[in-house]
């Protein structure tokens, strides 16, 4: 049975079932699914949490042994199962269909939680087998058309009504990111007098940043100031920033940058595309000096790099570096104009 995040509360209500499985490229509604199977499973009295994480040389043999454990002290558990890469492997789906055969012991409740799984995946033989018997969450992307519904909808939730413009700038502004929009809609929720968000409001709080942004970081990139860039960073690393959402800002940027740099390239003037791809008066200057220190290639070649760091940070890809803000300095560095080794 396939269930929209939006109806698992109502199928919660109606009795946990013992095996979920949660997939989707859209991370904020796994990870809000989860959390309300977490919260409904201790309730209903489900004490003990056993996590695993699907690795190279993970021993699925374990997980079915611990699926069909019963506990001496009869303590119900949750073992919950992430699986980042969307494949279990070969020995991973031959463990699937068994499990699929032999449902979990009764006082364990079976998570497992994955990213996207494509079209082929899900016609796999695992994938059909874990459909039969879980209930699976699918937490499809939410972006173009959808996004503004989404954003105000999250508004209703709180019992606030948002004006038609506000929720468009605010889309504008997350650009499809959820957690992005999900921290600002609980800003503004905070902000917002007799229940209704306006565009004022919007607009204020996204001119009223902290004083050191993950926009903030991309902006002196863009601008070439590798000095400013560096220590912005490490001031967002002090205050334990969200790495993603500061690769997502410069990765936003850096898109840009690769189309305008484009239209330059084949004879046009991208100046005249700024309007059209959000750039605002006060920010074109940034765009101005990136196009005129960056090449279409390396524009390119940096979005690559950002892309491989989006892979470093969710355990798909080896770090090149110590850690993923090193990597993160790197790139923006290399947007900078300064060549890392």
């Amino acid at each position: 049975m396939r269930v929209h995040p939006a109806s698992l509360q109502g199928q919660l209500e109606k009795g946990i079932a013992p095996f979920y499985f949660l997939f989707g490229p859209e991370i904020l509604l796994v990870e809000e699914a989860l959390d309300l199977i977490r919260r409904k499973a201790r309730e209903q009295g489900y004490g003990d949490r056993e996590s695993h994480t699907v690795e190279r040389g993970f021993n699925w043999d374990l997980l079915h042994g611990a699926s069909q454990s019963i506990s001496l002290f009869m303590e119900k558990k949750i073992l919950e199962v992430r699986m980042p890469g969307g494949r279990p492997g070969d020995q991973g789906a031959r463990a699937l269909v068994d499990i699929a055969g032999i449902p979990p012991s009764p006082d364990t409740l079976l998570l497992m939680v994955s990213g996207p799984v494509d079209k082929r995946s899900q016609g796999s033989k695992w994938f059909q087998a874990v459909e039969s018997v879980a209930v699976m969450v699918e937490c499809p992307e939410v972006g173009g058309d959808r996004l503004p519904e989404w954003i105000a909808g999250r508004f209703r939730a709180q019992g606030l009504t948002a004006d038609r413009e506000a929720v468009r700038r605010l889309a504008h502004y997350v650009e499809g990111n959820l957690l992005a929009a999900a921290q600002q809609i609980n800003q503004l929720c905070l902000l917002a007098e007799d229940g209704r968000i306006t565009v004022d409001l919007v607009e204020s709080i996204i001119a009223d940043s902290a004083r050191f942004s993950n926009f903030n970081f991309a902006d002196a990139c863009l601008a070439g100031s590798a000095g400013r860039a560096v220590r912005i960073l490490g001031s967002l690393r002090m205050g334990q920033a969200e790495p993603i959402l500061i690769l997502w800002a410069l990765t936003r940027e850096v898109r840009v940058l690769c189309q305008l740099s484009a239209i330059r390239e084949s004879g046009g003037n991208p100046n005249t595309q700024f309007r059209k791809h959000g750039i605002w008066r006060n920010r074109e200057p940034g765009f101005r000096a990136a196009l005129n220190r960056l090449s279409a290639d390396r524009c390119r070649r940096i979005l690559r790099r950002l892309a491989r760091a989006d892979l470093q940070l969710k355990g798909q890809a080896p770090l090149e570096r110590r850690d993923i803000w090193e990597e993160i300095e790197s790139i923006g560095l290399d947007v900078c104009g300064v060549r890392i080794p």
